[in-house]
Parts: structure tokens; C-alpha cells; sequence
């Protein structure tokens, strides 16, 4: 049995109506978008906390993560070493000492490190600066302790103020011995919430 398709076509008025909200929509959109721009410009403490909390995928901990903050953190002294766990497995430790060349405070700064055999990377590691432990403290863990115990973030991480320099340390639980070189790399950093301290006494 055939069917016969029927086509509706909507009175012009509705249309009408259909767009003028759509324009009323996009309107409103865009008052608000600008608002929002202006606030987040003049309350910079308010901004900065705020992007803090928008996380983003990668190596980047929040959106407030500044890549041109990055390059005025340079990474000093480092070493590294195998320790042995109470588990008796091995790992590979590595500390470095990052240093804030920047003008303004930051915070949250995280370090990535390569370990590589022979010139080809094995194994990549990250964490926030600010939380290290000793070597002896290294030597009582197992590796689930160990590897628990990377996974924590400082409980509240202090801004590294201009020139001054925060210890970071780094460790690959189950790498074999092998590993004969190990290169760091800043993955991470924010600036302070809030503005700058002033550097200049106001003139009387």
C-alpha cells in the first residue's frame, strides 16, 4: 500500500519568532562574556584562583599554568642515585633544585624527569616541587609505599618568591639498574594568586 510523504512548512511568523530568539540568546551571551572579561581583568587574585581550579589533560596541572612564566624557572644542581627498598627492589632517585627567576612569586611548579639506557628514554616521571624525603626514609618504604607516597601533592604549596630556590626529587619505582642519565625539564608553573609585592617604596 502506497504512502503518500506529507511536508510541513512552519507560518512565517514562527519563524521569525526562531530567529529572534536565537538573536536574543547570542545577545545576551555576549553581555555577559563581556562582564565576565572585565571582572576577571580588574580582579586579578580572584582570576588567578580561578584558573587554578580548571584542570587541563597533560603535564599541565591547571589552566593557570603560565608557558611563559615557565622559561623564567630554570632547573639548577641535580643528581641521582639508586636506592634500595625495603622490599629489597631497586630505584632510581633524582633531585634537582629549581630556581625562580622571574619577577613574580609562583607556585605549584611541576618537574618532569627522563631516565634513559644507552641514549633511549625507559621511563617518564612528574611531580610538584616541595615534597622530598631522606635517604634512609627511602630505604624503610616498599614500592607500593614509595609509589603511594609520589602520588601525594604538598598539602599546600608555598609561593617560591624571586631568586629564591625549592627542592624537587623524583624517583622511578621498578626501574632495573641500568639507567645512566636522567634530564629534567620544567612541565608546569603558576604565578601566585595575587598581585605582586612591590618592589619600590612609594615616593612621599
Amino acid at each position: 500500500m502506497a504512502t503518500t510523504a506529507k511536508t510541513y512548512v512552519p507560518p512565517r511568523e514562527q519563524r521569525r519568532k526562531s530567529i529572534g530568539s536565537a538573536l536574543v540568546l547570542l545577545g545576551t551571551l555576549n553581555v555577559a562574556f563581556g562582564i565576565l572579561s572585565v571582572f576577571m581583568t580588574r580582579n586579578h587574585a580572584w582570576t588567578d584562583a580561578f584558573m587554578a581550579s580548571l584542570p587541563i589533560p597533560g603535564t599541565g596541572t591547571s589552566m593557570a599554568a603560565d608557558p611563559s612564566l615557565m622559561r623564567q624557572v630554570k632547573i639548577g644542581a641535580t643528581r641521582a642515585w639508586y636506592a634500595t627498598l625495603a622490599d629489597q627492589s631497586s630505584t632510581l632517585v633524582a633531585e634537582t633544585e629549581v630556581a625562580n627567576e622571574s619577577p613574580l612569586p609562583v607556585t605549584k611548579i611541576v618537574v618532569e624527569a627522563h631516565a634513559y639506557d644507552d641514549g633511549v628514554p625507559v621511563r617518564t616521571v612528574s611531580t610538584m616541587c616541595g615534597l622530598s624525603v631522606s635517604q634512609r626514609l627511602i630505604g624503610r618504604l616498599t614500592r607500593e609505599d614509595l609509589a603511594a607516597l609520589l602520588d601525594l601533592a604538598p598539602p599546600s604549596p608555598l609561593p617560591v618568591a624571586p631568586g629564591e630556590t625549592i627542592r624537587c626529587q623524583l624517583a622511578f619505582p621498578g626501574l632495573k639498574e641500568g639507567a645512566e642519565e636522567v634530564a629534567f625539564r620544567i612541565a608546569s608553573a603558576e604565578p601566585f594568586p595575587g598581585p605582586p609585592p612591590p618592589r619600590l617604596l612609594p615616593a612621599e
